[in-house]
């Protein structure tokens, strides 16, 4: 399933146009990679543009916050983050049993 985990800038990032206190969301799957790539590309996303250093996830912004659900508690995600991170292939299994594979790094 997508997920959703809103949150407000830190600081500024003026190669996005995003200053301190605007809001964002991460944008992830609790299932797989291929699931969160195809929802960005549905989007217009490209694979590349993700972020894998904690968790793949697109950060939305700006307009793109309207493609965005309902959100998650920070402790859902911080859940999420651990599951991911204890998976021999990073991203084991779900609190509901499903399968995660975000094992395939880009970039």
């Amino acid at each position: 399933m997508i997920k959703y985990h809103y949150h407000r800038a830190l600081r500024d990032i003026p190669r996005i146009d995003v200053v301190k206190g605007d809001p964002l969301c991460h944008v992830y799957s609790d299932h797989s990679r291929d699931e969160l790539v195809d929802w960005g590309r549905a989007r217009g996303l490209k694979p590349e543009w993700l972020d894998e250093k904690t968790l793949p996830h697109y950060d939305a912004f700006g307009e793109r916050l309207a493609d965005c659900g309902p959100g998650v508690t920070r402790r859902e995600l911080v859940a999420d983050i651990r599951r991911w991170r204890a998976s021999p292939d990073p991203g084991a299994v779900t609190s509901a049993g499903a399968e995660m594979s975000f094992g395939e790094a880009t970039g």
